[in-house]
């Protein structure tokens, strides 16, 4: 198997999720509630990176063409091409921000993961609307249910408390 920084990167990601975990361990309920909610998926989508990367690395020889991401370059590609692939993805996050700021959390995250996962990631509609549904249920049990995280006022606040008004339990 072959070190690669991929591999280092998803080690050290689980290293630190598997210290939030055990540092929170004897917090109070309340306390140790975000670090265990964040760090214990964290950690086990560390952990089976680690050995899709063990596995992959195993399979593939250097020559090979291998993914990085989203943000997928290599040698082969002119510095305009990865200036371009940098730009798309700078205004995927850019576009995300300021729809937040504009729509709110609730109404802009589930529309940018459909959208992000259909048409820059490519992904078919089953998987985007499956992983779109479990992101919201996630999305909205965590971090509204259970933290009860104060959302930012949106600048149009139409959409948001039109879908506030449809379900109830949010924020």
């Amino acid at each position: 198997m072959r070190v690669t920084p991929s591999l280092l990167f998803t080690l050290f990601v689980a290293v630190v999720a598997a210290g939030m975990v055990y540092t929170a361990k004897d917090w109070p309920l309340g306390t140790g509630l975000f670090p265990r909610s964040v760090g214990v998926p964290v950690l086990v989508m560390a952990l089976i990176q680690l050995v899709m990367d063990g596995y992959r690395s195993m399979r593939t020889t250097a020559s090979q063409e291998r993914e990085t991401g989203d943000l997928q370059v290599d040698w082969t590609m002119s510095a305009a091409e990865v200036a371009a692939a940098g730009l798309t993805f700078a205004a995927w996050l850019l576009g995300l921000f300021f729809s937040i700021l504009l729509l709110g959390f609730f109404i802009t995250v589930p529309v940018f993961t459909l959208l992000y996962l259909k048409y820059q990631a490519r992904e078919g509609w089953p998987l985007t609307l499956w992983l779109t549904a479990g992101m919201l249920v996630f999305f909205v049990g965590v971090f509204d249910q259970i933290l009860h995280i104060h959302w930012l006022e949106p600048l149009i606040a139409g959409p948001e408390n039109l879908l506030k008004s449809l379900m109830p339990w949010l924020g």
